[in-house]
C-alpha cells in the first residue's frame, strides 16, 4: 500500500468528524455523567418517597406501643402473682376477718387505707391474737399525677407495728373495692355479712370464703375507676379459711347449743343495778360444760329485756371452772354487803364463773358476740360488762382483753371510797390496777413478800366495753378467783 493510501486511511475518518459522532452515541445511551435527572422521574420520587417513610413509620409506631402494652401487661401479671403468694395463705390462716377501713385493732393503723384485716394464732393466755395482716391502699404522690399501690402490713408478736411491709401491686385504681365476704349459710346474717364486716371483726367460723377483686387501670388512668368489663387488667382472689371447714353450726340467729336468760340485782343496789344484766351461767354442765371446755365453742343465746338477745361463743381452757352464785365466798364484794352497803346483791341463778382447782391458770373467751334487736337488726351502742366476782389477793389477779378500748366502772360506793381509787382497797388500793382505755385491764393483788395484804375487799374491779366482739378474761389464783359477764341494757 502506498504512502498516500495510508494517510488517507488514517485521516478520512478523522477529518469527517469522528469525534463528533462519538458524541452523539453518548447522549443517545444517557450515559454522559454530567446529565441530571428528568423533572418525570423527581416528581415520581417525590410523591412516592413520603408514602414509603409514612408506611415505615407508622409500623414502627405500632411495634412501639405493642411493647408499651406487653411490658404493662407482664407488670400487672406480676402484681397478680404476687398477691396471690400471700392471700391464699393469709385467708386460710385466718381466725378473725374484718374490712373495715379502720380497724381495732389494726396491723399499721394509720397508715393508708384498709382494705382487708385478717387476724390469726390466738394466746390462750393473754386473749390476743399473736399475728394481725392489714391490706392497704397506700398513695403515691411522688410525680404529678398520684398513683396508688396495694400493701400488705405484718404484725407479730401481739405488736400492731409492722413487722415487714410489702408492696403487692404497684398500679391500682383510686377507688379499689373491699374483698367480698361470702357466709358459710344464708342464714347468717346476724354473724356474717359483707355490711357487718365493714364495721367490725367476724369470726371466720362463719365465712365461705373472701373474694378479692382487682382490676388495674391503664397507665395514666388511675383517677378512673375501671372494671373487669372496661379497659383494664383484671383478676380475682378467692381464699377459704380453715376456721369455717371444721364448724358445723353456723348462722344467726344460730342453732344455739344452750339459751339461757340474764338476771338484775336488787333495786339501787348499785350504780346500775337497774340496768345492768348478768349472764345466768347455771346451764354449764354435762354436755354444755364438756363442749365449752373440750377446745371447742359452746354457742350460746341469751335473752335480753325487750325481746333482745344476746349470741355468744363460750369457750374455757385451764382447769376446772363451774357456774356459782354471789357472793362466792363471804369476802367477796360483788353481790355481798359489806360494812352494810350492798352492792349488786339478790342476782339469782348463777352469774359467776368460778375456778375450782387452787393455783390454777383459767381463760374464759366470749368470741362473735353480738346483740339483735326484736326485728332482727344488728344492735350497736349496748356495753358489755364483766366484774371480779371473788378477792384477788395476794400472787392473784385477773386480766381482760377485748378488741374495743376497756375502761373501768367504779363502784360508786361509800365503803369503796379509799385514796380516790375507784375499786376501793383491791388492787392494792388501786396501785396494780392498770390499762384503763386500753384493750387490756388488770388487777393484781400484790406480792407475797413484798406487798401487804388489804384484809377484806372495799371494791372491786368492774370493765366495760361498748359493743367488742369478742372479750378474754384470765384468771390467776393462788387460791381461787371467778367473773362475771352481763350487758348494759339501757
Amino acid at each position: 500500500m502506498s504512502t498516500e493510501k495510508l494517510q488517507r486511511s488514517v485521516k478520512g475518518p478523522i477529518g469527517r468528524g469522528n469525534t463528533g459522532r462519538i458524541s452523539s452515541s453518548w447522549r443517545q445511551r444517557g450515559q454522559n455523567p454530567d446529565d441530571g435527572f428528568t423533572l418525570v422521574e423527581l416528581l415520581i420520587v417525590v410523591t412516592i418517597l413520603p408514602m414509603i417513610v409514612g408506611a415505615l413509620s407508622l409500623g414502627l409506631v405500632s411495634i412501639l406501643s405493642l411493647q408499651s402494652g406487653v411490658a404493662n401487661r407482664l407488670a400487672n401479671t406480676s402484681d397478680s402473682q404476687v398477691v396471690s403468694a400471700s392471700y391464699q395463705n393469709d385467708i386460710q390462716a385466718a381466725a378473725y376477718v374484718t374490712t373495715a377501713a379502720t380497724s381495732t385493732p389494726q396491723c399499721g393503723a394509720g397508715t393508708g387505707t384498709q382494705l382487708l384485716g385478717l387476724e390469726s394464732n390466738l394466746n390462750q393466755t393473754t386473749g390476743v391474737f399473736q399475728t394481725t395482716i392489714s391490706y392497704v391502699t397506700i398513695t403515691n404522690t411522688g410525680g404529678t399525677t398520684p398513683t396508688y399501690s396495694l400493701e400488705r402490713l405484718f404484725c407479730d408478736n401481739g405488736s400492731y407495728v409492722p413487722s415487714s411491709t410489702t408492696t403487692l401491686s404497684y398500679n391500682l385504681q383510686s377507688s379499689q373495692s373491699i374483698p367480698a365476704i361470702s357466709c358459710v349459710t344464708s342464714a347468717s346474717s346476724l354473724l356474717c355479712s359483707q355490711s357487718l364486716a365493714a364495721q367490725q371483726w367476724i369470726s371466720a367460723q362463719n365465712i365461705a370464703d373472701v373474694t378479692f377483686t382487682v382490676a388495674e387501670p391503664e397507665p395514666g388512668h388511675h383517677n378512673s375507676s375501671p372494671s373487669c368489663a372496661t379497659n383494664s387488667f383484671c383478676y380475682s382472689l378467692t381464699g377459704s379459711p380453715v376456721a369455717s371447714a371444721s364448724t358445723t353450726n353456723n348462722g344467726s340467729p344460730f342453732t344455739a347449743n344452750t339459751t339461757t336468760s340474764c338476771r338484775f340485782a336488787s333495786p339501787d343496789t348499785g350504780a346500775y343495778s337497774n340496768s345492768l344484766c348478768f349472764v345466768n351461767f347455771a346451764f354449764l354442765k354435762g354436755a354444755a360444760l364438756a363442749q365449752a371446755t373440750g377446745g371447742g365453742c359452746l354457742e350460746l343465746s341469751v335473752s335480753l329485756p325487750g325481746n333482745y338477745t344476746m349470741y355468744f361463743c363460750l369457750q374455757i381452757t385451764g382447769a376446772t371452772i363451774l357456774p356459782w352464785y354471789l357472793p362466792t365466798w363471804p369476802g367477796a364484794f360483788l353481790g355481798n354487803s359489806i360494812n352494810g352497803v350492798p352492792f349488786y346483791t339478790g342476782i339469782a341463778g348463777d352469774p359467776a364463773l368460778y375456778q375450782r382447782v387452787t393455783n390454777s391458770i383459767d381463760t374464759i373467751s366470749f368470741t362473735n358476740i353480738s346483740v339483735v334487736s326484736p326485728s332482727g337488726v344488728l344492735a350497736t351502742g349496748w356495753e358489755a360488762v364483766s366484774a371480779d366476782a371473788e378477792s384477788t389477793d395476794l400472787d392473784e389477779s385477773i386480766q381482760w382483753t377485748s378488741d374495743k378500748p376497756l375502761y373501768w366502772i367504779p363502784n360508786g360506793e361509800p365503803v369503796d371510797i379509799t385514796d380516790n381509787s375507784p375499786v376501793g382497797n383491791a388492787c392494792q388500793t388501786g396501785a396494780y390496777l392498770t390499762g384503763n382505755g386500753t384493750t387490756t385491764i388488770r388487777c393484781y393483788g400484790g406480792k407475797t413478800g413484798v406487798d401487804n395484804s388489804v384484809g377484806t375487799k372495799t371494791g372491786t374491779t368492774m370493765v366495760e366495753a361498748t359493743a367488742p366482739s369478742r372479750m378474754t378474761v384470765t384468771l390467776t389464783g393462788s387460791g381461787l378467783e371467778a367473773m362475771t359477764f352481763g350487758l348494759l341494757v339501757s
